[in-house]
């Protein structure tokens, strides 16, 4: 019995020192600035200008810039004469007090671009204190159950978007990572790039989810944060 209380105490004791640590860090004072730019990236049958930051911290800045470059890097490895990759609506989406958010656009033309190209959406966040990249599995205590409030809350965000009444593909936003993997951390929300779950004419859907509909499931003091 005494085991069992001891071990309650270590675990409400470390709960509380996770909070105060992610809640300080949200209070500490912010990182020298960041200025979104870009680099152009071109060759036999890639044209792509690539988001990237300068400023900030090196740390923060190598990890953003390496990381969207890695995202890109298996596209234009493909790229071909018959398979030309091309820049659509890259950008540097958010930078934060504490994160920075990047997404590219990528379009993949077959057969010289006779038929539709197909779009890619990447994503990428940096955390701006850690130096480190943020997934998906990083901002949750517990990723099932996490990952059944985003496809619960996708279900009633999709009617918001161009989608509307239409049908879409459900398994699209089931609660598997792999459907919410690419997601931006954004002041407003996590916004989440689903891909064509509707139809090819209605295009890339995207969503964002409030952080306040994910309280709960976010690790202690995450909030604040991602939100920045």
């Amino acid at each position: 019995m005494r085991k069992t209380a001891a071990a309650v105490l270590v675990g409400v004791l470390f709960a509380v020192l996770t909070a105060c640590g992610a809640a300080d860090r949200a209070d500490s004072p912010p990182a020298p600035p960041f200025t979104a730019t870009s680099i152009r990236l071109e060759g036999p049958w890639y044209s792509f200008d690539l988001p990237q930051v300068e400023g900030g911290t090196e740390a923060a800045r190598t990890e953003f810039n390496d990381g969207l470059r890695a995202e890109l890097d298996p596209y234009l490895r493909a790229a071909a004469q018959d398979r030309a990759v091309k820049g659509y609506k890259s950008e540097v989406a958010h930078i934060g007090r504490h994160v920075l958010s990047g997404v590219l656009g990528i379009e993949v033309e077959v057969d010289g671009g006779k038929l539709h190209p197909t779009t890619f959406k990447r994503t990428h966040v940096t955390d701006v204190d850690t130096g480190k990249a943020l997934t998906l599995p990083d901002l949750f205590t517990d990723l099932p159950k996490a990952l059944d409030r985003l496809s619960a809350q996708a279900e009633v965000q999709i009617p918001k978007t161009r989608v509307g009444t239409n049908p879409y593909d459900k398994q699209r936003i089931a609660p598997a990572v792999e459907n919410f993997k690419d997601w931006l951390a954004m002041p407003d929300g996590l916004r989440v790039y689903l891909g064509e779950i509707a139809s090819h004419a209605l295009g890339y859907i995207d969503i964002t989810i409030p952080w306040s509909e994910l309280d709960g499931v976010l690790k202690p003091g995450l909030r604040a944060v991602v939100s920045s």
